[in-house]
């Protein structure tokens, strides 16, 4: 096998930011188009379903489901999908696309934080330094809303924020069994399934998919769920942790750029002064001396 040219995992990681921070656009016009929340996220991962499944068939075709196994990649699949995206759409329904992409980038301080508290993880002191940090540029960002929607809406993000710490917590070994790849084809599978019956108790809100929404549908399931995930694995093979950590930091300026230019969006100074000091405490926190800690999020 060729060898990989050295900019092939730098470009990888770079596409993977670029569409991932997109994600949120996506979902904001689906969602904007008056498609229930539930349903557009069951749209999403019953097509990255179908994408996903076969490949694994392809790529891995001795993998199967372990007996002793079967718990955490159900609960993963009902945390990481189903409950993160139950908040993050309604979420997304009342507030911008830029402020939840920022609210997304306390997830790494979540996780180390309940390392700390679930697994004894040795957190050092540049670290409490940097969860004190993000603390306070999370409260830039949503402590002062203009409006009650705006507070829901962040509040719900925080929910899917939980949710994902949660997901980490009962995945945290499965890689010992299966590859990033079948973790992630089984949960999205799973998480389909839960979803599906949430969205048919939205089918008196269903309404006419216009080619935008489709096209943002399947933007999300094909390129952010299935691309994104092939473009971040490939990164993550050749760089590590270490390498594509900061790179995964950027989604939410990606967010926030993308609202502001597609959407048409506005984000205030006290806004951006917020999802700066999140984003540095988040570098604080990532270090672990020569190691870095692979705390990335959901992905969008």
């Amino acid at each position: 096998m060729r060898p990989t040219r050295p900019a092939v995992p730098y470009l990888a990681i770079l596409g993977t930011v670029l569409i991932w921070g997109l994600s949120f656009v996506a979902s904001k016009t689906v969602l904007t188009a008056g498609v229930p929340p539930m349903t557009m996220v069951a749209m999403r991962f019953l097509v990255a379903t179908a994408i996903l499944r076969p490949l694994l068939k392809l790529r891995e075709p001795a993998t199967r489901l372990e007996r002793g196994k079967v718990l955490p990649l159900v609960l993963g699949g009902l945390l990481g999908v189903t409950v993160y995206f139950f908040f993050e759409s309604r979420g997304l329904q009342r507030t911008t696309a830029s402020a939840a992409s920022l609210i997304t980038a306390i997830i790494p301080i979540l996780v180390v934080v309940a390392e700390r508290l679930f697994y004894r993880t040795r957190v050092r002191w540049f670290q409490w330094m940097g969860v004190l940090v993000s603390v306070a540029g999370v409260y830039l960002l949503v402590g002062r809303p203009d409006t009650g929607g705006e507070i829901a809406g962040s509040l719900l993000m925080l929910g899917a924020c939980l949710a994902w710490v949660a997901y980490n917590l009962v995945s945290r070994n499965l890689h010992r069994a299966y590859s990033d790849f079948a973790v992630t084809a089984y949960q999205t599978t799973f998480g389909a399934l839960f979803l599906l019956p949430l969205a048919l108790l939205e089918i008196r809100s269903w309404v006419p998919l216009t080619p935008v929404v489709i096209l943002s549908i399947l933007y999300l399931a094909v390129v952010s769920s299935a691309l994104g995930y092939f473009l971040y694995v490939v990164a993550l093979a050749r760089l590590g942790p270490a390498g594509v950590t900061p790179f995964v930091n950027l989604i939410p300026v990606v967010g926030v750029l993308g609202g502001v230019i597609l959407l048409g969006e506005s984000v205030t100074p006290v806004q951006i002064a917020g999802g700066a000091v999140t984003v540095a405490g988040v570098v604080l926190v990532s270090f672990r001396g020569r190691r870095v800690l692979d705390t990335t999020g959901s992905g969008g």
